[in-house]
């Protein structure tokens, strides 16, 4: 393992990847704060050093030992509700969401950023007053990305993402769908499968991640009537799945592409992936908190996040 210094790996890196200071610091911390960690002069807060390394894949073999003993906890349940939100387990999953409330760092936005999303992640899973589901995805979102809207539509300003944010943005492209505003929500999902695959992520997170989004993407096409090209998509997903060795995702693309071969009248093919997705399922018994496997196929939900 190297031997770098924080700020040392910081500027390497962001040096390699073609970001200037103010590129990498929006939203987490001012250019001359990143200055000066990057030379040694101040030593970034964990969560400041984790949402840089959410937006520089690279970083994440350098590691700082500044945990305390409530960051520990803070990180661990932000697993254990992602875990819970995954596969619906809902009683656990608001258990954690409200314990991680109470030990959250109040000036950190990120801390803020996390619960606000979660909870609205919890809510719509749920489909509870779905109305207030956008907003709070909004005002998660602006923690860290003041003025997003203009960010994105200047093409001269490069935007970089951490996973929250694109797990935000992932369920702001489900909330508008869910609204009807089926152009916003393609505008959404369609970027994020462009940033994915233009940018040089982490292969173990994006490996999480890209079929999460090709997923709601195919979800979205499958909901229009676009069966072929929903398809498409899921075939994607299904190859990046298959390559990372990670198959959370795997059955929602199996269950997509199958009823998406069904409405085409390719009933041999549209067995086939059914019977994968649910030999999967079958093997943990986990059917995302579905009483059975033809519950979980029948539901045609997005998949609002996975861990």
């Amino acid at each position: 393992m190297p031997t770098y210094g924080m700020g040392e790996a910081i500027r390497e890196m962001r040096g390699r990847l073609g970001y200037t200071q103010e590129e990498l610091a929006y939203g987490i911390c001012t250019p001359g704060t990143l200055s000066k960690i990057e030379n040694g002069k101040e030593i970034a807060s964990k969560k400041v050093f984790e949402a840089l390394c959410g937006r520089m894949p690279g970083l994440h073999h350098i590691s700082i030992s500044v945990d305390t003993r409530k960051e520990m906890q803070r990180s661990k349940l932000c697993k254990q509700i992602l875990k819970y939100l995954e596969l619906r387990k809902m009683p656990e999953a608001k258990k954690a969401i409200e314990r991680y409330g109470r030990l959250k760092d109040e000036k950190s936005p990120f801390c803020r950023q996390f619960e606000w999303y979660t909870r609205a992640i919890y809510q719509a899973i749920l489909k509870e007053r779905e109305e207030e589901v956008l907003p709070k995805l909004k005002c998660a979102l602006t923690m860290t990305m003041p003025g997003y809207e203009e960010r994105f539509k200047t093409q001269k300003k490069t935007v970089i993402l951490t996973y929250d944010e694109i797990y935000i943005l992932s369920n702001m492209g489900i909330a508008y769908a869910k609204q009807h505003e089926m152009e916003t929500a393609f505008q959404i999902l369609y970027y994020l499968k462009g940033y994915m695959e233009n940018q040089e992520l982490d292969l173990v997170d994006s490996a999480k991640i890209c079929p999460m989004i090709l997923g709601n993407l195919a979800w979205l096409l499958e909901k229009q009537g676009r069966y072929a090209e929903a398809v498409k998509q899921c075939d994607y997903g299904i190859k990046s799945c298959c390559f990372s060795g990670r198959y959370t995702v795997l059955p929602d693309l199996l269950c997509i592409k199958a009823r998406c071969l069904t409405a085409s009248e390719n009933q041999r093919m549209a067995e086939k992936s059914v019977r994968q997705a649910k030999a999967i399922l079958d093997i943990t018994e986990e059917y995302r908190g579905y009483g059975s496997f033809e519950e979980f196929y029948k539901a045609i939900e997005p998949i609002f996040v996975t861990f």
